[in-house]
């Protein structure tokens, strides 16, 4: 009869205990959700374009420079761009361009960056500040032998990939 009446308790017991639904729930626990996206962005650097100047003959004019050569200029870009963008923050794709104003004196004097797309803005700022990071003495633009103002625009194509990897 006791063994009876002890294994009516055990389970009685062990079913009033089954009435929890989970171990959080009842700890009152809020675990919270980490993004395990990851984005990836590569860029390739078109180049650097002279933009033409109307006022000047073709044949008198000589485009600005940077001193060590266009190379040059694009591997410093890339090394303040690796320096100054979250890449992770951003899923870029597309030809995005800087337009680089340089006076006479060969300063750097205005940047822009674009185009303009939808929640673009943080990155065109980071863009901006990475090309205005790289030296900013040129060899001013000439005509006729004397240095001019002068634009200069930079086309970068950009790609990424965002990918989930909460399952690795």
């Amino acid at each position: 009869m006791k063994s009876i009446l002890f294994s009516l308790s055990l389970l009685i017991s062990t079913l009033a205990f089954a009435q929890n639904n989970d171990v959080e729930e009842s700890l009152n626990i809020d675990i919270p959700m980490a993004d395990a996206s990851t984005s990836s962005v590569t860029y390739s650097v078109r180049g650097i374009y002279q933009i033409k100047d109307e006022s000047c003959n073709p044949s008198q004019f000589k485009s600005l420079r940077y001193p060590g050569g266009t190379d040059k200029y694009i591997k410093e870009l890339k090394e303040k761009l690796q320096q100054n963008v979250n890449w992770s923050t951003y899923s870029i794709n597309g030809l995005f361009f800087v337009k680089l104003d340089i006076n006479k004196d060969g300063i750097l004097s205005k940047v822009e960056a674009g185009p303009k797309v939808a929640n673009s803005e943080p990155f065109l700022k980071d863009l901006k500040d990475a090309a205005t990071k790289v030296g900013k003495t040129w060899i001013p633009a000439k005509c006729n032998g004397t240095p001019i103002d002068s634009k200069a625009i930079l086309k970068i194509d950009f790609s990424s990939m965002t990918y989930d990897n909460a399952f690795n």
